[in-house]
């Protein structure tokens, strides 16, 4: 997917607020490693990190490999003007491309979009903690995950060896007597998610489980609560007009007329046949 020799780096910074400062620096870290392994890296930093350049820039390198180190929502990854420099709006730059989301919350719906338009999406389903006098720890897990995909791992591989090295780090925190940074550490560890064709998203909606398991991932997370709806509406319809029609069969002539061969039944088994074929052709449209 990736051109595996270049990577954009987002790193805003907002004023009057260092937690944005401290991504710039740990991101400053990922900057200097890719290009002391012959990567390019465009690094789209401080004020130039607003919404408009983001979006030529991402636009103007498609398939290129994307960082973001700053604040983040469930929607959104920040700029450095406190706009959305990416969201659920203009997802479609990251479509087709991977994505390391250093930030809050962004992989609980943005990277699911992303994920839809094809992008591989590693990011944070909840918000990120750290603690300030430990941040040497929380750096090294950040980075570690970029640093072996520029190492040309893979990213599930690349999951697994963050996830381990955070418990490596957990332990040496606690040995400290840093119960609370281990605690914060051990807790972004667990809301880390990679999305890829491997590790599609999960989902708490019942609905949305079944249609993942009947349909695919990639059906299921299209499907919206209009079609449990439609299917519902459409097969009641159709049973009020069946039990009309056959009440009206019974006060006629009772069972006889009932169990009778009538056009309505082959019409009414037509309408379900077509209803089925018409759906199919969107399934199979929706997984191209």
């Amino acid at each position: 997917m990736n051109r595996l020799n270049e990577i954009i780096v987002i790193r805003p910074v907002i004023k009057d607020d260092e937690v944005t400062q401290i991504c710039y620096d740990e991101a400053q870290e990922v900057v200097d490693y890719a290009q002391s392994k012959g990567w390019k890296v465009i690094d789209i930093a401080k004020d130039d990190a607003v919404r408009e350049k983001v979006e030529q820039t991402l636009k103007e390198h498609p398939k290129v490999l994307v960082c973001h180190y700053n604040h983040g929502a469930e929607d959104a990854w920040w700029g450095s003007d406190s706009r959305k420099c990416v969201n659920i709006n203009n997802v479609e730059v990251l479509a087709n491309r991977e994505c390391y989301a250093q930030n809050c919350s962004s992989a609980k719906k943005l990277g699911v979009e992303a994920w839809k338009l094809k992008a591989t999406y590693w990011g944070y389903t909840d918000v990120y903690v750290f603690t300030i006098d430990e941040k040497e720890y929380f750096k090294k897990f950040n980075n570690y995950g970029i640093k072996l995909r520029i190492d040309g791992e893979e990213w599930s591989e690349a999951l697994k060896k963050t996830k381990k090295l955070a418990e490596e780090l957990v332990k040496e925190l606690l040995d400290k007597g840093k119960a609370f940074a281990a605690a914060c550490l051990h807790r972004n560890a667990e809301i880390l998610v990679l999305y890829d064709e491997e590790h599609p998203p999960t989902s708490d909606c019942l609905i949305r489980r079944i249609s993942i398991k009947l349909f695919g991932p990639r059906i299921g997370w299209k499907l919206t609560r209009m079609f449990p709806l439609s299917l519902a509406l459409f097969f009641l319809s159709m049973g009020v007009m069946l039990h009309d029609f056959c009440h009206e069969c019974w006060l006629y002539g009772g069972y006889s007329e009932i169990l009778s061969l009538h056009g309505f039944y082959i019409g009414f088994i037509l309408a379900i046949v077509s209803f089925l074929l018409a759906y199919y052709q969107i399934f199979v449209t929706l997984k191209k």
